[in-house]
């Protein structure tokens, strides 16, 4: 039951990242000054990156013709998939450690 309780806990905090996290990064770019290219690279490689991270919210997102095409959706779409891959692994890294943590201490707790 704890276990469970546990595993619930988790799948509703990385459903929380992962719905706050890119929702309307391209939006948000935009109000910051960057171009609008360079912003819509940057989400879909974010999503990108997510998935190939271990998300399973994610899809992998690429506009092909833009990113051969137009320069700024490319460096938006690499930037964005490094830093989302690289927060994706972190997070997935922290979970399980944080399971293993709680098996130990179950393991122990009788």
């Amino acid at each position: 039951m704890m276990k469970r309780k546990y595993l619930l806990g988790t799948i509703a905090v990385v459903a929380t990242i992962a719905f706050t996290g890119c929702a309307s990064t391209s939006e948000t770019m935009m109000q910051q000054g960057y171009g609008p290219y360079y912003s819509h690279g940057y989400e879909d490689g974010c999503h990108s990156g997510r998935k190939a991270g271990g998300s399973m919210l994610d899809q992998f997102t690429k506009n092909v013709q833009q990113y051969d095409s137009n320069h700024k959706y490319k460096e938006g779409w690499d930037d964005g998939y490094k830093v989302c891959h690289s927060e994706e692994k972190q997070l997935m890294k922290n979970i399980a450690n944080a399971q293993r943590d709680t098996a130990i201490k179950n393991r122990y707790k009788n």
